[in-house]
């Protein structure tokens, strides 16, 4: 096994934090195996996707890192692949509220995300979809074969397990991309976008050999929050980010996240001396005007540590930020990739934290405080309530 942040193999188990620091590693292979099979059912999806027409309702839906998955991919499916209603409705508010989301009449594919496929959500959210909605099919893509979303089967349902990117850790780290790129790939299956998933990778592998200890480096012990901020399909990767950081330092270091042009409408008032700002670059140039005018902003008020993340080089960031992680690989990220550094830089300052905190990280609450796997929910029958 490979390390990180100059540990070795045996300091990396003692301290319970191999299968999060394996899982992170593993990121550009697993990109590239679950590629591959994607292109290996290329006709099946074909035949599937040929009949979902671009009026369809098209709902991404998880629960926790798994609706961030959805969030991240949302925008981008709508702006480029003509689908007209893409939206991001995470599993825990369909349960909680189906007949505010469920639309009875609306042609509806629903793409369900989860590592472990038995989230009791994740079941229920496909179970409410089948009794409330006219006409529904099914995308559902999982990282365990041998949970309950892998056992969902019918005519209407493409289902598809990614065991290489199933994490035996506490936090959802390949999962998180690899699910992505699995979607991604699905919806855009016209696309040949096997040399994008290696640039892609190739530049993956250049932040977790070379760039690792910069972003350890920023995390400090009198750091006690992180702003993470992103826009467009940034924002998802954002709210992964942040909820990574909470995650594996089991609360001690508290997070938020928020789009950048948001950020001013009240959240700012969070920050203070000890706080960190991730920042994501829009992967559009439209959008990263708003980027720029933001981060020159923030350097101006020189309170906090700045760390940037863009795909293409900026001048002008180099000059506003602490920490600049930028593609040193290749010159052109496709806007539908653009948060897979961002979700991998957040991994690794989350990381950082946890182990100098003195956190476990493969089990950040050995108390059973919070779960790998939800505990807890009760699933309300639907009959007869409105």
């Amino acid at each position: 096994m490979n390390t990180l942040f100059g540990l070795t193999r045996e300091t990396v188990v003692s301290k319970h934090a191999h299968y999060t620091v394996e899982e992170i590693l593993r990121q550009p292979t697993v990109w590239k195996s679950i590629y591959e099979k994607i292109a290996g059912r290329r006709d099946e999806i074909k035949k599937f996707i040929g009949k979902i027409d671009k009026k369809t309702r098209i709902i991404l839906t998880g629960a926790g890192s798994s609706g961030f998955v959805a969030d991240a991919l949302a925008p981008v499916i709508r702006k480029e692949l003509g689908f007209t209603q893409v939206e991001s409705i995470h599993t825990t508010d369909i349960v909680a509220s189906p007949h505010q989301y469920l639309v009875a009449e609306a042609k509806t594919l629903l793409i369900s995300f989860g590592r472990s496929g038995n989230s009791p959500e994740s079941i229920a959210a496909i179970q409410l979809a089948e009794q409330l909605i006219q006409d529904v099919r099914h995308i559902v893509i999982t990282c365990n074969n041998q949970g309950e979303l892998a056992g969902f089967a019918n005519e209407r349902t493409l289902n598809f397990q990614f065991d290489e990117a199933n994490d035996q850790g506490f936090a959802m780290t390949s999962s998180v991309t690899g699910m992505l790129l699995a979607a991604y790939g699905i919806l855009n299956i016209e696309q040949d976008l096997s040399t994008m998933v290696n640039k892609v990778a190739s530049y993956a592998g250049e932040i977790l050999r070379n760039k690792h200890q910069t972003i350890a480096d920023t995390y400090q012990p009198q750091v006690d929050r992180l702003i993470v901020l992103g826009a467009g399909n940034l924002f998802g990767a954002a709210r992964e980010a942040a909820l990574k950081l909470l995650e594996l330092t089991a609360g001690k270091v508290i997070s938020r996240y928020d789009t950048p042009m948001g950020f001013r409408h009240g959240p700012k008032a969070m920050l203070t001396p000890r706080t960190v700002i991730l920042y994501f670059v829009a992967g559009n140039d439209y959008t990263k005007r708003y980027d720029l005018d933001m981060l020159r902003e923030l350097s101006q008020a020189s309170k906090n540590k700045l760390i940037v993340v863009s795909d293409v080089y900026d001048e002008v960031i180099e000059q506003v930020a602490d920490v600049y992680i930028f593609n040193s690989v290749s010159d052109d990220v496709a806007e539908a990739f653009s948060p897979f550094i961002p979700l991998i830089v957040g991994q690794l300052f989350a990381l950082s934290a946890s182990l100098r905190l003195g956190c476990t990280p493969d089990n950040p609450f050995p108390g059973g405080e919070v779960n790998k796997i939800v505990q807890g929910v009760i699933v309300h029958p639907i009959e007869g309530i409105h």
